[in-house]
């Protein structure tokens, strides 16, 4: 594809307003936030509970992982809601159920119990991101869909940048159910105000300008395919690889944050509200990142795969080096900041990559196969590092998590010089 049109379409873009980014995308920058503080929380709340509910490493593995078991199950149906009725009302839907289901976290009593409700928040929190990737290529053209990822996508960083200290202080002053209750309101509060100001596409918009909509109407996504059927995408290796690819990365990347503040009480003797916020350091960067890869990724769309692999080979050697080199806090905090980089940078272009080859009209159901896939990463990794980590030292099993993310670097190393091929040989 050339890039002279989309260089001269630079002035007009500027010409009109920008409510697609200010309105649309800062709710679901908002929303992902909030998900993602309600789904980590319980990492910074985790010491306290091992404490107080008597739990081993391998016990409180099986409870962080609760979470993705009901994840998984709704991605690609909660992908087909939002392409049948639209992503508005879905992404309403979810935020009710699991703002009630957090709040239920610091209410209920018993482990069992918490791995319940663990499990139904992952239920509802599982079709936001296949409603997303509706909003995406129904509001963002092809040369700001990178970026508009990846303001969704900062929320991850940025969540822990707010949750870990908030969350220490809350468990500090109170208890880490007053911690769960406080955070479960702020999806309800989102609830109401995505269903009065959001909107599923920008010609049914009401608060649209015209200009704004006119210029989205001129500018359809030209990347994929506008139709498709989900056999064709069940049936595409591409699909498949960018799964695999997604299911090393998030092992490491989910595991990281939740067993990272275990692993700072380990290395720390400063109390849990000192934990929150070292918990947070590292994200600060990786927002930085994130948004320097995604704006380099845009302004070259079709080296989308680099701007993936350099960071997930900087995330895996970085764990790797950690684990044979002996540091103090200071040493650790630096190499856990630069795998937090590493770890968060590739996320915008890393989507908007894939969506180069899925059909316009079964975005949310192939981005929902392929979170399902990375997602049981979600499972693995807490498992994996509380297994590895049966002795008592996190930092024991905390390095494996690097193999998985070397390993997501190979291949999609491989993938890019495939693709990179077979785009040169359809030109030629």
């Amino acid at each position: 594809m050339s890039e002279r049109p989309a260089a001269a379409a630079k002035p007009a873009a500027a010409s009109v307003p920008r409510a697609r980014w200010w309105r649309i995308g800062l709710l679901l920058f908002l929303i992902y936030t909030v998900a993602f503080a309600d789904r980590q929380n319980i990492s910074v709340a985790a010491p306290e509970m091992v404490k107080e509910l008597q739990l081993s490493s391998t016990v409180l593995g099986v409870l962080l992982s609760a979470f993705f078991w009901g994840y998984v199950l709704t991605q690609v149906p909660g992908g087909m809601l939002a392409n049948r009725f639209g992503p508005k009302w879905v992404i309403v839907g979810t935020l009710v159920v699991w703002g009630a289901a957090a709040i239920a976290t610091g209410l209920v009593s018993g482990y069992y119990q918490l791995l319940a409700v663990r499990f139904a928040m992952g239920l509802a929190e599982g079709a936001v991101w296949p409603s997303f990737a509706v909003m995406f290529m129904n509001w963002y053209p092809d040369s700001e869909r990178g970026r508009a990822i990846n303001f969704s996508e900062m929320a991850l960083p940025i969540s822990s940048i707010i949750m870990a200290p908030t969350a220490g202080w809350l468990i500090a002053a109170f208890n880490w159910e007053t911690m769960f209750i406080v955070w479960g309101i702020p999806p309800l509060v989102l609830a109401v105000v995505f269903a009065y100001w959001g909107s599923n596409h920008p010609a049914q918009d009401r608060f649209l300008s015209e200009a704004e909509r006119r210029f989205l109407a001129e500018r359809p996504s030209t990347a994929s395919r506008e139709n498709g059927s989900f056999l064709e995408v069940l049936r595409s290796p591409m699909v498949w690889t960018f799964c695999v690819i997604y299911f090393l990365w998030i092992t490491g990347l989910y595991s990281f944050g939740l067993w990272l503040p275990s692993l700072l009480s380990q290395l720390s003797t400063s109390g849990i509200a000192a934990v929150g916020v070292l918990s947070a350091i590292p994200f600060v960067l990786a927002a930085v990142a994130m948004y320097l890869n995604a704006k380099a990724s845009d302004a070259a769309p079709d080296r989308r795969g680099r701007h993936v692999v350099v960071p997930m080979f900087l995330a895996g050697a970085t764990l790797l080096v950690q684990h044979v080199v002996t540091l103090g806090l200071l040493g650790n905090m630096i190499m856990l900041i630069i795998a937090g980089v590493g770890l968060y940078a590739a996320f915008g272009p890393f989507w908007a990559w894939a969506l180069q080859y899925i059909p316009r009209n079964q975005a949310g159901p192939a981005m929902g196969l392929i979170n399902v896939a990375g997602n049981f990463g979600g499972i693995v990794g807490p498992l994996i590092v509380g297994a590895a980590a049966a002795g008592g030292a996190v930092a024991d099993g905390f390095y494996v998590l690097g193999f998985f993310l070397v390993g997501a670097g190979l291949l999609a190393a491989a993938t890019a010089v495939v693709a990179r091929r077979n785009d040169d040989a359809e030109v030629h």
